[in-house]
């Protein structure tokens, strides 16, 4: 009998030569990636959970050749497998097989439309966050999502296949939500196109037209085809802004508040944070300077009202040293028309916060968050001192929210012998997307940091923080306790965001039809299962 070959034995097998060349001759020469480093580089995401090593990366610049290079694998039996901005900690784009190529989707970031009448932008889907915010802005307009903290390196694309959330996501939802349509790549190189732009005479202006065949493709993971353009709707940069923060002693008072003021509708963000992460904003250079000056105009347009805020709203002068001192904090930004709506609305939730326990502290982190939504992402892919940092989450009904954080409490008080021995912190990050709740739990350990860390970080700390070792027991440990917190979250009920190839998406479906449908349709669209395979539980 012939000896299986494993998995790990298969990792560093190339495509033939004459794939290579092939995929060259279609995409341009500059456009293809084989080195080793290259290919471990662009195959490895944030999870310390890697497969098999991609056996080529495609960098396309056009619509046109990536196509013609998709149809080309397709006939080779070889697997595509997404790659936006890179900021997964999933396994989104880690390969399962080695017969892949990476596709890394950000040659295409041209900004193709942005229709100030009928309120649309239509961008190539390697675009990110910060580019498209910045170009929108300068016309007086965004996006209703606008992207998550990460934007200056996710893209759009990445965050709908991920169904991402954060600048906007408390009146707007998630990034999906934001969606009109698409033009997506299937994996045999067919090229489809989702929402009214697929009317002959029209444009991209109205998602339903027909069946929602957008939807099909978002939060896929990449599972269905090659995003390569979205149309997201457009609405006016809010004219005021209010931002306030407020500590709490313990963390069910701060989300009894937090879902409370959810309920209201009325903060676009709305955000909390622990004892943790409080205490480590003091020491992880979270300068505040420009952010500030930003939206000095803000401030001082709403001073009569400020004035008669002054318990809810502080210009922030503390600093970041206030958040150490503070058990739990919350912080929102409010968005109106006017600065009576934005007041009106935020009086709503100090009343709120008030009820419950809470008070007003120095509102510099919302301020500073609003002004530069898009800042360098050291602060939140590291702890405060290099260590390694991951996350796990739960996304919950309101109704859950208290419940779901407590029992993510115990179960830390139930492992805090364990977690001290190997010196791994915790802490977690609250927030809400309309009515949805989420809880994000991260781990952090002094572990190898590894290149792509590196790479986004500024060079004084890349060097100070570059020549920490491998502690691959401390890593096993960590990751033991979050595959066990995700189990947790399962057992209550929780849904996911950023499911990549790590969350239980075929296990959570009770429904035997549910499931079956879904096999059928990644049939439909991927008859050789050669799009992404293990997205979604999908081979």
């Amino acid at each position: 009998m012939r000896a299986r070959t494993s998995a790990r034995t298969r990792n560093w097998i190339m495509l033939d030569s004459h794939h290579l060349h092939d995929l060259r001759e279609i995409l341009g020469q500059d456009a293809l990636l084989a080195d080793e480093p290259s290919r471990q580089y662009f195959s490895t995401d944030l999870s310390f959970q890697p497969e098999a090593i991609a056996g080529a990366v495609l960098q396309p610049t056009t619509v046109e050749a990536l196509a013609q290079a998709v149809a080309y694998c397709h006939e080779q039996n070889i697997a595509l497998v997404p790659r936006g901005g890179g900021m997964s900690y999933t396994r989104g784009y880690v390969p399962t097989r080695a017969r892949s190529v990476i596709v890394d989707l950000r040659g295409l970031d041209r900004i193709l439309e942005i229709n100030e009448q009928d309120m649309y932008v239509r961008v190539q889907t390697g675009c990110t966050w910060s580019e498209l915010y910045e170009a929108l802005k300068a016309k007086g307009l965004r996006t209703p999502y606008y992207g998550p903290l990460s934007g200056m390196y996710a893209t759009v694309g990445g965050a709908l296949s991920q169904n991402s959330l954060f600048h906007g996501s408390g009146i707007h939802h998630t990034a999906a939500e934001s969606c009109l349509g698409l033009k997506v790549i299937l994996a045999d190189g067919q090229v489809v196109q989702t929402g009214s732009s697929a009317h002959l005479h029209s444009n991209g202006f109205y998602r339903h037209f027909g069946p929602d065949l957008t939807g099909l493709f978002t939060a896929d993971t990449g599972a269905f085809g090659l995003k390569v353009e979205a149309c997201l709707r457009l609405i006016k940069m809010p004219a005021e802004t209010l931002c306030a923060s407020y500590g709490f002693e313990t963390l069910q008072a701060m989300l009894q508040a937090q879902t409370a003021i959810a309920r209201e509708g009325i903060a676009s963000e709305c955000y909390g944070f622990d004892p943790f992460y409080n205490a480590g904003f003091e020491d992880k250079g979270f300068t505040l300077g420009e952010g500030l000056s930003v939206l000095a105009d803000v401030t001082t347009s709403s001073k009569s009202l400020l004035s008669g805020l002054k318990n809810a709203v502080k210009i922030a002068t503390q600093g970041r040293k206030l958040l150490s001192k503070v058990n739990y904090s919350l912080h929102i930004a409010v968005d109106g028309p006017t600065p009576e709506a934005v007041a009106s609305m935020l009086l709503i939730a100090e009343t709120i916060v008030g009820e419950n326990g809470g008070a007003p502290i120095g509102n510099a982190i919302p301020l500073a968050f609003r002004s530069q939504p898009f800042g360098g992402v050291r602060t939140i892919l590291l702890g405060s001192r290099g260590e390694v940092w991951i996350p796990v989450h739960g996304f919950f009904p309101l109704s859950r929210a208290v419940d779901a954080a407590l029992t993510t409490e115990r179960f830390f008080a139930e492992n805090a012998e364990l977690m001290q021995r190997h010196n791994i912190k915790y802490s977690y990050l609250t927030c809400f997307s309309g009515a949805e709740f989420v809880i994000e739990p991260s781990l952090y350990w002094f572990d190898e940091l590894g290149q792509f860390r590196l790479d986004l970080i500024e060079p004084s700390y890349r060097k100070d923080w570059g020549a920490i070792p491998a502690d691959p027991a401390t890593r096993e440990v960590a990751l033991g306790l979050r595959e066990r917190l995700r189990e947790l979250y399962f057992e209550l009920g929780a849904c996911h965001l950023q499911l990549g190839k790590y969350y239980p998406f075929q296990r959570s479906i009770g429904n035997t039809g549910t499931r079956q449908l879904l096999e059928q349709m990644k049939r439909t669209v991927d008859a050789k299962g050669l799009m992404n395979p293990g997205a979604l539980g999908l081979e």
